[in-house]
């Protein structure tokens, strides 16, 4: 006898059924749980779905180590591979880990050979909730158990060029601290550093950024302060229609570690001619 096909839900009771999930979610998890009318709700369903079997599998899951949520794979030691062996074990086991729900994300440019090191010295050894639940990984970032200051310096001041040289883009609060100070050393809150970069875009039509040069980069980690010089190249055009201009320029760049985050840094002062 033929399976009878489940009826579909309608739009509006599955949106029925969400509202009823969340409400369940609040009364059990704590919290709040607020939707969005540009989600589909087939798709809000599949979702909340998945965070109560989340929910479900993580009171009684307990805690493993990363090495034993992916299988315990036989691994050889760093310091017994040469280059070549270290490049294709390390994509052995980060397929492996991928695999298993475990995912590391490495930021700036790291030695093949550290990356190994840390994943068989350091991320086997971590514990994780034993949890696993189809979609959900596990994301690590290598940055975060090694900080890296002067490539999170030079990526606070990359976003600060890409705001002041390139009209239209929106500044971001976060990249910016609450002490922030002009070009004389004198307070200067954020809303007026932005008038400053809006009047020099003002004069022009349109503004690029071709490139730039870091050429200096000064960190004080025990003062939490950092210094960065960067000669840039931007281009401009007067009007629709007309050839861009290419332009140079130096900034230095004052920035401060945050207080609430060690590899977050926050400009704190922009000495610029342009603003």
């Amino acid at each position: 006898m033929a399976k009878r096909k489940r009826k579909k839900k309608s739009t509006e009771e599955l949106g029925t059924e969400n509202e009823l999930m969340k409400l369940k979610m609040m009364a059990e998890f704590g919290g709040n749980f607020v939707g969005s009318d540009d989600i589909p709700p087939d798709v809000e369903n599949q979702f909340l779905k998945q965070i109560i079997n989340f929910h479900k599998k993580h009171e009684s899951s307990g805690l493993t180590t990363v090495y034993k949520y992916i299988g315990e794979p036989e691994y050889n030691h760093v310091n017994d591979m040469g280059d070549k062996e270290i490049t294709k074990e390390l994509r052995r086991l980060t397929k492996l880990m991928d695999k298993n729900g475990v995912s590391l994300s490495v930021l700036a440019e790291t030695p093949k050979r550290d990356i190994y090191r840390f994943i068989t010295e350091e991320l086997f050894k971590h514990e994780i909730e034993n949890v696993k639940v189809k979609g959900w990984v596990n994301q690590f970032v290598y940055e975060e158990f090694h900080p890296n200051p002067h490539y999170d310096v030079k990526n606070a001041v990359f976003y600060c060029l890409q705001y002041i040289f390139n009209k239209g883009t929106a500044l971001f609060e976060e990249h910016y601290s609450e002490e922030m100070k002009d070009s004389l050393g004198l307070s200067l809150e954020l809303e007026d550093f932005k008038e400053k970069v809006e009047s020099f875009w003002s004069n022009f039509n349109n503004v690029k950024l071709d490139q730039y040069d870091v050429v200096k980069v000064e960190i004080d980690q025990e003062a939490g302060t950092a210094h960065v010089v960067c000669n840039i190249s931007y281009k401009t055009q007067t009007a629709k229609g007309k050839k861009f201009k290419a332009e140079e320029t130096t900034a230095e760049f004052f920035l401060n570690r945050s207080k609430f985050m060690e590899s977050w840094w926050e400009i704190s002062r922009v000495v610029c001619d342009l603003i």
